[in-house]
């Protein structure tokens, strides 16, 4: 097997093929995000068709770091490779807190490498109705983006400026309230909604339907544990959740960083 090397943004569709290998489908605007704000390697295959895995590492100040995308191909399965690619990604993380959210083929490699359980994240999408602004939530304006990156910051723990600001510079719609926001930006058949930072269950379910206002496709919400009533009033507006909700670890320290209790639903699954 080849070495581990950093692939360049014009190789994001060996990601996809190898995506399409194992069942997966990530849209082409979400794999555009993770090259722009993250790191993505990978291992050629060596029978020279494509490449044999890969993982994303998306660094955020000196603090923490989010991991996802960690896929191997069939063909190349049950030989060490995932657990060579998490080494790999925790040496690019360094002493940062290491931060992801598993399948329940990767929880057991986690596992042996130090990550521990610390909550769940269910996804949910689907048409939604009842979308609207309410009096307490406006659009953001390009003035709020310094606050809004100073209010992640304070609720992630970690300078996520990078990944936000090439997030808010092609977002469909960004709202804003007293102490919370949410993002909604366009991934092909979907309008992703996160990151959600919200101060209270009833400000989020404000923030959520702000966002999703005017859109003419599903949406997709990836809830973590802040608030947990809103799954099943999430679910009662239309959007259907996944089959199961799926286990967030954390290596490098017992909890996330940050004041997790406002942490509503992240960039994406795969950078936190």
């Amino acid at each position: 097997m080849t070495d581990i090397r950093l692939l360049d943004p014009a190789e994001l569709p060996l990601c996809q093929r190898l995506e399409s290998d194992r069942g997966w489908s990530t849209d082409e605007a979400k794999w555009r995000l993770m090259f722009e704000a993250g790191e993505v390697y990978a291992v050629d295959a060596a029978d020279g068709d494509g490449l044999a895995g890969c993982v994303v590492v998306t660094r955020y100040g000196d603090s923490l770091a989010g991991v996802g995308m960690m896929l191997v191909a069939g063909r190349y399965g049950r030989q060490g490779l995932g657990t060579r690619l998490m080494e790999h990604a925790l040496h690019v993380a360094g002493d940062r807190v290491v931060e992801l959210t598993a399948t329940r083929f990767g929880r057991p490699v986690y596992e042996r490498l130090g990550f521990r359980p610390t909550g769940s994240l269910t996804i949910t999408m689907g048409p939604m109705e009842g979308a609207a602004c309410s009096p307490g939530v406006r659009v953001a304006t390009p003035e709020d983006h310094a606050a809004l990156l100073d209010l992640d910051a304070e609720v992630t723990g970690a300078d996520r400026s990078r990944a936000l600001t090439a997030l808010l510079a092609t977002a469909e719609r960004t709202v804003v309230t007293d102490g919370g926001f949410a993002v909604a930006w366009n991934a092909g058949p979907h309008r992703v909604i996160g990151p959600v930072v919200s101060p209270s269950e009833e400000a989020a379910r404000e923030l959520i339907l702000a966002a999703a206002h005017g859109s003419d496709r599903d949406v997709r919400i990836d809830l973590l544990d802040a608030y947990p009533g809103l799954r099943p009033w999430l679910t009662g507006l239309g959007p259907a959740e996944g089959p199961a909700a799926l286990p967030t670890m954390v290596h490098g320290a017992r909890r996330h960083p940050g004041d997790r209790g406002r942490y509503v639903a992240p960039i994406l699954i795969s950078m936190g």
